[in-house]
């Protein structure tokens, strides 16, 4: 047996086959790797053109001490055909954590695809049968599962072949975490500011326990090519503290990177020429007609919310067909001339409202207009594409030399014919597979790394381009968000914030999110908010039928820092007086007719939030950093939903149940330093009793002051400010009145 050990960690490894057989936290006495099952798995994987492989001919090791004080071993594999597999594993001293480390040199006629390593397999329970266990990770921007070893399937559901940076399918960041509430935990990131390919992986194996790997992708593959992460891997040992534990971690990192070199957006100078994105739009919609009339909507949603509104307007603007099931463009004639409903424009700028062309950025027709030229830089799959997502539609590689001259010509056309506010991309850097197969584009085959600097070569001279037809800075935006393209990418949407009425990312647990044993968290907000960009999210309507959990979906998206988004994608809108529905031959997909009327009672709803988005809140939610929430106690309630703008072909489609969430939700923010936001939303239809300490954050050490001042928002006109005493101990009650939002704000 190899033993790697510090006052902290105790890791071993068989001396056979330098696999993991066990990890223990010798302070908190779990053994969270027991061995039963790893004596026989494998140390690593190969993946080449016939699949997956951990076989070897031979293997070596060689234990040193590392200074100061730690431990290192060196592990060495030869497999049959001349592939040389390292690793190198080094445990700091006293109760530092682990690295790893890892290559392949390959001496073969095969093509090496990925390494996995490391493997750290057959994890059990920390808590009494996995009740109080969690795996956190940044699946679609954060996801929390309870319980995985109960709810995870070998083969099945799980968090398997999560690539990165690719955060529909995959990781939106580097790490991710296991642990059992106040119990213990693990904590598990690549420290990588390149942006390489890789897959954050936590899943069951087929021994039926929970396994934790990385795959690392090869970005130059051929006979006798290998493959060398330039980073390591590090595990760590938690006290499991929430997730929250596990992304202070990661931020102490990742805001030393070079995708936070900006700084942050409250202390940019440049913020002030696209600050209507942050300060002035207060909600968003997404996917009206851009080609049919739908003034009497916009000035419906405009007059009940009262706020500045980002219109995201749909995909039916091009010259030939942009649809969900007509196809879509090629080359720039398909593009152009644009056919945008002109008094859907010029309402827009007479309530001061703001909008963005919809964009299905890198698919491309190849049969259109500069066919030829598109195919030729089509962007090329690997039969296995180690995602779930088949990545099925026809895609241009970004790296290719006419991908970057198309893309920058298009959309400084597009500014210069209809002098947009702001530009949105749908399927793009941040949803597809960082690989392209076709080397004749001018990268390596697999390439990886160069498919997302290329990208980010694109987005910026595009962005350069608009801005210098517009004469102004002209916001961007994606579909879903990645780290590596903070400071560039204005703003995003993402959907999983209305699951389960939603549909898309988050899909392959969607069970668990309808049982509630898995839920979207925070964990990119948190991580990153205060350096951008703004999330649009909810997929909502104003309408009755969509049912209850609307209003926890619409506080939940504002307390963390997001616009809430109507959206028309895939069915009618409102009914309006007299029954008026927009007809589904004039939309871009064949939806069914509902009739189901506008609600000015939601919409006021809404409209508390939104007001508090431009307002009070503003400076917090917009610009402000994340902080650990409060502990309070509050009740659980069930709430209804109905979720029936989707394809029709799914099985998503007309679904519906009941979502048992807190009654009252609850957020923390502070601004510069300089203050603290502490937010409450009672999204119930009764009133409801907060009781919580304020004691961490009242101004000074260990101070209390006498009251704070509790404010309260309601529809309309309703706000009220309370003066409510804080006890000995720093604890403060106080009511919320139904689905009102409460604001307390201290100074620091």
């Amino acid at each position: 047996m190899l033993v790697l050990q510090n006052e902290r960690i105790r890791l071993e490894l068989s001396e056979e086959t330098g696999a993991v057989s066990a990890l223990r936290d010798s302070a908190a006495g779990i053994d969270y790797i027991t061995g039963s099952g790893s004596a026989g798995g494998d140390a690593f994987r190969l993946e080449t053109d016939d699949g997956f492989s951990g076989a070897f001919a031979a293997f070596s090791y060689t234990l040193e001490p590392s200074e100061p004080g730690g431990q290192r071993v060196h592990l060495v594999w030869q497999t049959e055909n001349a592939i040389t597999v390292r690793a190198e594993i080094w445990l700091a001293a006293g109760d530092g954590g682990l690295q790893f480390r890892c290559s392949a040199d390959n001496g073969s006629p095969v093509r090496l695809l990925s390494l996995e390593y490391p493997i750290l397999p057959d994890f059990g329970t920390i808590t009494d049968e996995g009740q109080d266990d969690y795996a956190a990770h940044s699946f679609a921007t954060g996801v929390k599962v309870r319980n995985p070893m109960k709810h995870f399937e070998a083969g099945g559901k799980g968090l398997r072949f999560m690539p990165y940076p690719e955060s529909f399918s995959g990781a939106a960041m580097q790490f991710f975490t296991y642990y059992g509430l106040n119990r213990g935990g693990v904590y598990f990131a690549a420290a990588d500011g390149d942006g390489h390919p890789k897959w954050l992986n936590f899943y069951k194996n087929d021994s039926g326990l929970l396994e934790a790997s990385f795959m690392h992708g090869c970005q130059d593959m051929g006979p006798g090519k290998g493959i060398y992460p330039p980073y390591p891997i590090v595990v760590e040992l938690t006290e499991g503290r929430d997730w929250y534990e596990a992304a202070d971690r990661y931020k102490g990192w990742a805001l030393q990177q070079k995708w936070c070199s900006k700084g942050a957006l409250a202390d940019r100078s440049e913020t002030a020429a696209y600050e209507w994105l942050y300060k002035d739009m207060g909600v968003a919609t997404f996917g009206i007609n851009a080609g049919s009339d739908r003034t009497a909507w916009l000035k419906a949603y405009h007059d009940t919310i009262g706020t500045g509104m980002f219109h995201v307007l749909g995909p039916d603007w091009t010259n030939a067909p942009q649809t969900f099931y007509k196809g879509f463009p090629g080359g720039f004639d398909d593009w152009f001339p644009t056919r945008f409903n002109e008094a859907n424009l010029a309402y827009i700028k007479e309530a001061g409202d703001k909008f963005a062309p919809f964009e299905f950025d890198y698919l491309y027709h190849f049969e259109g207009a500069d066919g030829e030229l598109g195919r030729a830089a089509a962007q090329k799959f690997p039969e296995l594409k180690k995602s779930v997502d088949g990545y099925k539609f026809p895609f241009l590689c970004p790296a290719h030399p006419y991908a970057h001259e198309f893309h920058v010509r298009r959309d400084a056309e597009l500014q210069r014919a209809n002098d947009v506010d702001a530009i949105y991309y749908d399927i793009s850097a941040n949803n597809i597979l960082k690989i392209c197969m076709d080397d004749s584009h001018g990268h390596p085959v697999g390439a990886g790394r160069l498919i997302e600097e290329a990208y980010r070569r694109n987005y910026a001279d595009t962005k350069a381009a608009m801005a210098g037809a517009a004469g102004r800075y002209v916001p961007m935006g994606t579909e879903m968000m990645n780290e590596t393209l903070l400071g560039l990418i204005d703003y995003y949407q993402a959907r999983a914030g209305g699951q389960p009425a939603a549909p898309l990312e988050l899909w392959p647990i969607r069970d668990l999110l309808k049982s509630g044993d898995a839920e979207l968290i925070p964990m990119f907000a948190y991580v990153y908010q205060e350096y951008g960009a703004v999330r649009m999210d909810g997929w909502g309507k104003l309408v009755e039928e969509i049912g209850s959990l609307y209003f926890f979906t619409v506080a939940r998206t504002y307390l963390w820092g997001g616009l809430y988004e109507l959206n028309y994608e895939y069915s009618p809108m409102e009914a309006l007086a007299g029954g008026l529905e927009n007809a589904p031959e004039e939309h871009y997909y064949p939806f069914e007719a509902r009739g189901y009327a506008f609600s000015e009672r939601r919409a006021a709803y809404l409209g508390t939030y939104a007001k508090l988005r431009v307002g009070a809140a503003n400076k917090y939610w917009a610009y402000g950093r994340m902080l650990r929430p409060l502990e309070f106690e509050t009740s659980r309630i069930r709430m209804d939903w109905f979720h029936y703008n989707h394809g029709k072909e799914t099985p998503e489609y007309n679904d519906a149940g009941e979502l048992a969430v807190d009654a009252v939700i609850h957020a923390a923010w502070t601004y510069k330093g300089e203050s603290t936001g502490l937010f409450f939303a009672n999204v119930s239809g009764q009133e409801q009793e907060v009781k919580t300490k304020l004691a961490a954050y009242l101004p000074g050490a260990n101070r209390v002051q006498g009251s704070v001042t509790v404010r309260l928002y309601g529809t309309g006109e309703h706000a009220e400010q309370l003066d409510i005493a804080v006890t000995n101990a720093g604890e403060v009650e106080f009511h919320i009145p139904a689905r009102c939002a409460a604001m307390i704000e201290l100074s620091v």
